[in-house]
């Protein structure tokens, strides 16, 4: 199993009343005050981050189960965007990325990381807590992990 999914089968694993704080176990992803940046770089660091996320979540959903609510990531077609969402037992993160005027614009939205100036994930690395954290507050079931 790769890192990821050790931490996922860990979080799974564990009986509720004996797992460590949410901060603790699934600390808030690093995110960074949205800037402008040129269109390619902009590209370039969503599609990078949408294919961790398609693979992370297959490797959630591996160690989840067939009986679990699963993991789910939903393009978003825009004309002027590239987004996606990853969804679980109702709660949801949304990743995105803006085109206008040759710049890009990068921003976070979702059910715990709302904030008063927008915010974007400081880049791939910060996708694993992401979708931790994601997990942990919409209550993953718990259950034996083979």
């Amino acid at each position: 199993m790769t890192p990821f999914m050790l931490r996922v089968a860990e979080i799974v694993g564990t009986p509720e009343d004996q797992l460590p704080s949410v901060d603790d176990l699934a600390p808030m992803p690093e995110t960074r005050i949205s800037r402008r940046i040129a269109t390619g770089t902009g590209a370039d660091r969503q599609v990078a981050i949408r294919s961790l996320a398609e693979q992370l979540v297959s490797e959630a959903n591996a160690v989840l189960g067939p009986a679990d609510d699963r993991l789910d990531l939903v393009d978003e077609p825009l004309p002027h965007e590239l987004a996606f969402k990853v969804t679980h037992r109702g709660r949801a993160a949304r990743v995105s990325t803006t085109f206008e005027d040759g710049t890009a614009y990068g921003r976070l939205v979702g059910d715990g990381f709302d904030a008063e100036v927008p915010h974007e994930l400081e880049g791939p690395d910060a996708l694993p807590d992401l979708l931790v954290r994601l997990l942990v507050e919409s209550g993953v079931r718990h259950h034996h992990v083979p």
